[in-house]
């Protein structure tokens, strides 16, 4: 995870950034949680979320949802992440 502290992947982080309230995020993880083990037996935050941006009008992937601002980056998370990446690179 960005913030070197919480366990994780970019899935993870990408899916702080579904905007709160989004009402198809539960469904795609119930529909997720829903598949038989022998089928998805890790990676379940990447199945996730790849299932909400399935869902959108226009299916997107991660980066491009970003850009299209399907998804929030205004959470302390994303913003210290940019921090740190502007100090970094800056």
């Amino acid at each position: 995870m960005p913030d070197n502290a919480n366990p994780g992947e970019l899935e993870d982080f990408v899916a702080t950034m579904v905007p709160d309230g989004d009402p198809v995020w539960p469904l795609a993880k119930t529909y997720i949680q829903s598949v038989p083990k022998p089928y998805l037996r890790t990676k379940r935050s990447k199945a996730e979320i790849h299932a909400w941006l399935a869902t959108r009008e226009r299916p997107f992937r991660m980066g491009e949802a970003i850009g299209a601002q399907a998804l929030n980056t205004d959470g302390p998370l994303c913003q210290s992440f940019a921090a740190w990446l502007t100090r970094l690179f800056g």
